[in-house]
């Protein structure tokens, strides 16, 4: 028998805890327990027990309020937006649609006859076939399953209901509460109601003409709100007027870090802002609905502002460290970048702030892309040059202050934008050229040699005796020979006699002096003609007059001139590049 009462005292102890821990397990249950949408008849159980939880919060909240118990009151409200068919209601307006709206239905329902649930459809357990929609009798408010969506299958309050839950409050309003109820108005207490910042007390002495209920909305809270916008404002324009006069001095990262503390500062206003008006004053109706639509646009508008400077600010930050200099084309090419992310951000972001205000983000898409469609066609030139400008910045056949041929044009490369490049000409004047074009073009880079080549034809006289012009070549290859800089391999430096021309002969000479440094080898050059000049002395050997040399020796003499030329002006243009 020991085990009996074993058992029977296990069974006892059991049963205590049970009923000790009862009270904690219904509150957990309640606390937590989302509310069921199966059926018409569980939505419409779970509006009815919720409404009496939220009025039951609200008296509990007015007798003392606090944070604590505020954030219950959302929470409740929270439960019951999922009775609602919200789908068709802006992004931004959904809670306070949804907050109002369920009030609207609490002064509603305390105004009809109670309804037995056994009459509504899947209330009894004998309902199998459940219907697609089901209307609370003596309204037209309907309660329908959802047909595909996140809540599919949902037996919901239908969103035309919801629409028309105003104009049916207030055909009811004056009407006779026929259910028992803590409030004969919830809607009336919701749109009074404040948060714990403002006593009541306060409230209390408000004068009763401005209480008067415009937009439902409570004439003093609109006066507070545009208030507080105000106080917003100048706080914002003082700001403004400080990042002014900090960007008028230093660098273009400075001068963009206080710009971007504009857009920064109107978020934390913003932030500080909303908290205050919703959590403590609290707005309602059409009032908040028109209210929250314009301050959603303008935080978007304004994060789409911020983003855009911070990409600027961000690749003027990298340009400003000593691996880049701030005119080479790496720095083009971050601005570049920079640009092009800036105007992705904001499109982004403006388009998902388009769509919280009610602006379908699909639609809105595909508009943006049918006018991109047009905007390509009608700017298929800056487009073209766009890409051009990429290609330059891919495959970098310069950089910014080399000096470069392109097409019968030389100069200095200045810099590379989006649309064009600007050289500066041999002459001092500007060439402004469309990436597409420079893109197609041969570019030969002056600037970007390694070496610098030595030419020179020697035209002597026709009855120069051959054992002199072999003694020239000779003398002419050993002085080469002796000279540091040129270079010597794979047959260099080369002094031929390349043939007879009329009324001379022709003896070039061809060497690589080993520096990329023009002033070094202007030295060098110097040197060496000295010398070979001394040596056509020495040997007695007489050179023609310049108005006889051939055509082709002409050409020659004219090219390494304009490459002189060129060298001359790549020495004194030249800008550090990387």
């Amino acid at each position: 028998m020991r085990w009996y009462r074993a058992l029977a005292v296990g069974c006892c102890a059991a049963w205590m805890i049970v009923a000790m821990n009862a009270p904690t397990y219904a509150m957990a249950e309640r606390a937590l327990s989302p509310v069921n949408t199966s059926s018409p008849s569980e939505t419409y159980q779970s509006l009815v027990a919720g409404i009496d939880r939220l009025e039951e919060l609200y008296t509990d909240y007015k007798a003392d309020k606090s944070f604590e118990k505020l954030r219950e009151i959302r929470y409740q409200f929270g439960r019951l937006r999922a009775l609602l068919d919200l789908a068709d209601v802006p992004s931004a307006n959904r809670v306070k649609v949804g907050n109002a709206a369920m009030t609207y239905l609490a002064d509603i329902l305390v105004r009809l006859p109670p309804v037995d649930v056994k009459d509504i459809p899947g209330g009894s357990p004998s309902d199998k076939a459940l219907p697609a929609r089901w209307t609370i009798p003596g309204t037209d408010i309907q309660i329908a399953k959802m047909e595909g969506g996140p809540q599919s299958d949902e037996y919901l309050i239908t969103a035309q209901s919801i629409a028309d839950l105003a104009d049916y409050y207030h055909r009811v309003e004056d009407l006779p509460v026929l259910q028992p109820r803590r409030y004969n108005s919830l809607h009336k207490e919701h749109i009074n109601a404040t948060g714990p910042l403002i006593p009541n007390w306060l409230t209390s002495h408000v004068p009763d003409a401005l209480k008067v209920v415009y937009l439902s909305t409570p004439l003093w809270k609109i006066i507070a709100i545009a208030i507080v916008a105000f106080a917003m404002l100048v706080v914002a324009v003082l700001w403004a007027r400080l990042t002014r006069i900090q960007r008028r001095r230093g660098s273009e990262v400075r001068r963009l870090g206080w710009q971007f503390t504009l857009p920064t500062m109107l978020l934390l206003l913003y932030s500080i802002g909303d908290w205050f008006v919703i959590s403590h004053l609290n707005p309602a109706g059409y009032f908040a609905t028109g209210e929250r639509l314009l301050s959603t646009a303008a935080f978007y508008v304004v994060v789409a502002w911020a983003v855009w400077i911070a990409c600027y600010l961000i690749a003027e930050t990298i340009i400003n460290s000593p691996r880049i200099a701030g005119n080479s084309l790496d720095a083009h090419l971050l601005r570049l970048t920079a640009r092009v992310a800036a105007i992705g951000s904001v499109g982004a972001i403006l388009i998902y702030g388009a769509n919280e205000i009610g602006i379908p983000a699909l639609g809105l898409i595909a508009g943006i892309g049918v006018g991109g469609f047009a905007l390509a066609l009608a700017a298929q030139s800056t487009i073209e040059n766009l890409f051009g400008g990429v290609a330059l910045f891919v495959d970098r056949p310069f950089r910014i202050g080399d000096v470069i041929s392109f097409g019968d044009q030389r100069g200095a490369v200045e810099m590379v934008g989006t649309r064009s490049s600007r050289i500066r000409a041999m002459d001092g004047t500007l060439v402004t050229v469309p990436n597409s074009d420079l893109a197609r073009m041969k570019i030969v880079n002056y600037s970007r040699r390694n070496k610098c080549l030595f030419i020179h034809t020697l035209a002597l006289q026709v009855d120069t005796p051959p054992a002199r012009l072999r003694q020239l070549l000779e003398r002419l290859r050993e002085l080469l020979a002796a000279e540091p800089m040129v270079e010597k391999k794979d047959g260099w430096p080369r002094v031929r006699w390349t043939g007879v021309a009329v009324g001379h002969l022709e003896v070039e000479i061809r060497a690589y002096v080993q520096t990329d440094n023009y002033t070094k080898f202007l030295d060098v050059q110097e040197s060496l003609l000295l010398s070979i000049f001394e040596l056509i002395e020495a040997l007695q050997i007489k050179l023609v007059q310049p108005r006889i040399v051939s055509t082709a020796g002409t050409e020659r003499i004219q090219r390494q001139s304009s490459e002189s030329h060129i060298d001359s002006y790549t020495e004194h243009t030249s800008v550090s590049a990387d």
